[in-house]
């Protein structure tokens, strides 16, 4: 429903703006001869009758008694004979209807309830609801009621202020004409603050999908009640992708500071709401600021903007910073596609021809490395080249402006006013710095840190313990421990708030290669005496290399050792595989003899002859896998009863309802402790530079979930260089997490630390949770 011409000339920022703009484009209101509405006018009697007449089908329900002071050839005549035959008006008991006099608001929302036949429904305390409730005659209570109950009322600028009898104002008109055509699903729900909507006060709707003007993305909205008035607002991601808003650092939970086309000194201060999942910023003042509609339409919410002019396009080299300038008539939503190679621009604005001439239609040639796996990888060719000069396409609407983005650069954009303007940075130091109180419990913080010289760009969240926020390790498929998936869609399948990838997995099986308890349950075990984080609910929190070694025994007295509990990793021995993997186990190698242990006896033995037929895990039971190990399969005799010891080392582990494993160890009681060859990685791996994910417990008492990209100009950190920078985040105890282009960071659905095309599919994450009973499995 985009409308590029303007509506009225003064109706900028009033409260009733979108409303006013649906009726005009229906046909509804008009305005006066100097291109005004007027909307603080007040409105008479019979030109309340002519927009009845424009507004509604008026079917006739009773005969017309002419009014003593309405004459056949007045210009309301009949508008006003329409609208007494539908019942929605009447006249006073002398006969007369008094067309020029200021109609109020009782009597409006008293027409609408009567000739839209709305019914009375149960009472309300209309004194409870407005604070001038006494105020409303005894004669319209019920009718305001009903009005009230079916979202007609409008109230501005204080929702709780009903004002029955003053003069109805333009505005008021055709904000309770809307409301009357949306309560018969006439006309969209437009989304207002100044709609009283009666509702428990917290979280009333949840949608999924965000459009601007026509354009629809992937993103969280809601909206909450005070208890009569309803708030809307979007998630981090798409106040910052889709409407091109930037979020600075901000020490209120309830407050996010949102710099969007104002000075640099005084941003928007902006109400949040926060639902267990995501944190939603209230769009009501930006939109009423910027012109906007917000219509909620099933789990879409729908902006609608007129587009703004683009007055010039600017773009300047300074060194390694190339800097793009978009100047405008006003402000105006905008997006910033971010990929490998390149970036685009796309404002809800028109440039001229003329304008676009200056930066021709030229494919960008983004450059790519070499060596694609190993860029993957997170590493960098530290390439000499710079970014283009960008290119403007044009349309009816829209403004696109793109070009390319070389190896080690990063976008970094901001808004500016007098005038507004949109301004894109290419740079090899891009990183907004950012420290905000996302959730009580909760910080977001973005900064570079320095190591010998060298500038590494940090993004990590602290949780403070008993917060209210809990951890769990989290996973592709809660069903089984088999599968690879993004971690914004693992968070996402968990109603995690946030989340940090995890261990180590098999890219090509898709099987997990180290430790995953949660609620003390084991769906992985650890291998290779690797690091890992074991925590509980109540703030303890322990880092070290982990070993658990289980001792199967059998009724005849054999004993066997067993060290692989629920994995993908394969060595000769026994490994034990518990429901908690999965309904299944498929044999990791050929020639395996499986043990079905069920109510801790043998129910039968299985010779595995392929790796790809799966065999059911008893969910009363288990499967014994002997791999390169026939000669113990004698010991499991049929009907023979068989028990299971476990111990970890340390010992203490086993006392954690909770642990992830990934590893080396990093940092242990303040001191470097890394020794990657002692965790069965290889030399190299140590040396090796590449972007990194960790979990540290800080001197402050708060676990961080860490990522750390590429140095400036440069390559990742290797082992020791992570490690270092931990400490310098105050760790005492720091693990490094599986890294590379594993690397992910989410919050409130949004990835915070790279863009997703990327980021690669993970097998598990470490999830930041409300604290609840109902979060199980």
């Amino acid at each position: 429903m985009t409308d590029t011409q303007p509506a009225f000339a003064d109706i900028a920022e009033h409260w009733a703006y979108p409303f006013i703009r649906r009726l005009r484009l229906g046909g509804v209101i008009g305005g006066f001869p100097d291109g005004t509405f007027r909307p603080e006018q007040t409105m008479t009697r019979a030109e309340f009758a002519a927009i009845l007449n424009a507004a509604f089908p008026l079917v006739p329900r009773r005969d017309y008694v002419p009014f003593s002071d309405v004459s056949p050839d007045f210009w309301a005549a009949e508008a006003i004979r329409n609208a007494f035959e539908a019942q929605f008006i009447s006249g006073f008991p002398e006969g007369d209807f008094r067309p020029g006099e200021n109609i109020s608001r009782l009597h409006v929302l008293l027409s609408l309830v009567s000739g839209l036949q709305i019914p009375a429904g149960e009472s309300l305390s209309l004194t409870a609801i407005y604070n001038d409730g006494a105020d409303i005659p005894d004669y319209a209570r019920s009718a305001i009621a009903a009005a009230t109950r079916s979202r007609l009322v409008a109230n501005a600028p204080s929702i709780d202020v009903f004002n029955p009898n003053r003069p109805a104002t333009r505005g008021e008109v055709a904000a309770f004409v809307y409301q009357a055509s949306a309560y018969l699903e006439k006309s969209d729900r437009i989304a207002s603050p100044y709609i009283v909507e009666l509702a428990a006060p917290g979280m009333i709707r949840r949608g999924t999908h965000l459009s601007v003007n026509g354009r629809t993305w992937r993103a969280a909205w809601g909206q909450w009640s005070s208890g009569i008035s309803t708030y809307t607002g979007v998630g981090d991601k798409g106040a910052m992708l889709v409407l091109g808003m930037d979020l600075i650092s901000s020490d209120d939970s309830n407050l996010e500071s949102v710099k969007w086309f104002s000075t640099p000194l005084k941003p928007y201060r902006v109400k949040t709401e926060f639902d267990g999942e995501y944190r939603y910023l209230n769009l009501d003042d930006i939109a009423t600021g910027a012109n906007w509609e917000m219509v909620v339409d099933d789990k879409t919410l729908r902006i609608f903007s007129t587009p703004a002019d683009v007055d010039n396009i600017t773009f300047e080299e300074d060194g390694n910073i190339s800097r793009v300038e978009i100047e405008l008539s006003r402000a105006t939503p905008w997006e910033l596609y971010e990929r490998s190679g390149e970036w685009e621009i796309v404002a809800d604005a028109i440039a001229p021809q003329s304008l676009a001439d200056r930066f021709p239609e030229t494919p960008p040639e983004p450059t790519t490395p070499d060596d694609e796996e190993q860029q993957n990888e997170g590493e960098t060719t530290a390439s000499s080249d710079k970014p283009s000069r960008p290119v403007v396409r044009i349309s009816d609407t829209q403004t696109v402006i793109r070009g390319t983005l070389p190896d080690g650069y990063r976008v970094a954009t901001k808004t500016r006013n007098t005038p507004d303007r949109i301004i894109v940075e290419l740079r090899r130091d891009g990183l907004v710095e950012r420290d905000i109180r996302w959730t009580p419990g909760l910080h977001w913080r973005q900064q570079y840190l320095t190591l010998e010289g060298d500038r590494f760009p940090v993004v990590w969240l602290t949780v403070r313990p008993n917060s209210g926020l809990i951890l769990r390790p989290i996973w592709t498929d809660k069903t089984r421990m088999k599968g690879t998936a993004s971690l914004s869609d693992i968070a996402k399948n968990w109603e995690s708030m946030a989340a940090i990838n995890g261990g180590y997995f098999n890219r090509n099986n898709l099987l997990p290669l180290g430790a995953i308890r949660r609620d003390g349950n084991w769906y992985s075990g650890p291998i290779l005496n690797r690091g890992a984080i074991a925590w509980d609910d109540a703030g303890r929190v322990k880092m070290a290399r982990l070993k658990l070694l289980e001792t199967v025994a059998t009724s005849q007295g054999r004993q066997f050792d067993v060290d692989l509990l629920n994995t993908g990793y394969v060595k000769a021995g026994i490994a034990r595989y518990t429901p908690e993997w999965g309904e299944d186990y498929t044999p990791l190698t050929l020639n395996e003899i499986l043990i079905v242990v069920e109510a801790d006896r043998v129910a039968r033995q299985i010779e595995a002859t392929d790796d790809k037929t799966p065999i059911s895990i008893p969910q009363n039971g288990y499967l014994l896998t002997l791999r390169s190990f026939r000669s113990a399969a004698g010991a499991f005799a049929v009907g023979s009863q068989v028990t299971v010891t476990p111990a970890t080392t340390p010992s203490d582990f086993n006392d954690f309802p909770n642990i992830l494993g990934a590893g080396p160890l990093l940092v242990q009681n303040h001191r470097i402790v890394l020794d990657a060859e002692a965790e069965g990685f290889n030399y190299w791996f140590g040396k090796q530079l590449a972007i990194r994910s960790a979990i540290a417990f800080l001197s402050s008492g708060e676990l961080a979930i860490v990522t750390v990209h590429n140095r400036v100009g440069g390559a990742g950190p290797d082992l020791t260089e992570m490690a270092q920078l931990m400490q310098q985040l105050g760790a005492i105890d720091a693990l490094n997490l599986d890294g590379g282009s594993s690397t992910s960071l989410v919050l409130g659905g949004h990835l915070l630390n790279r863009t997703p095309d990327t980021a690669a599919r993970v097998h598990n994450g470490l999830g930041i949770f409300v604290n609840s009973a109902q979060m199980t499995l």
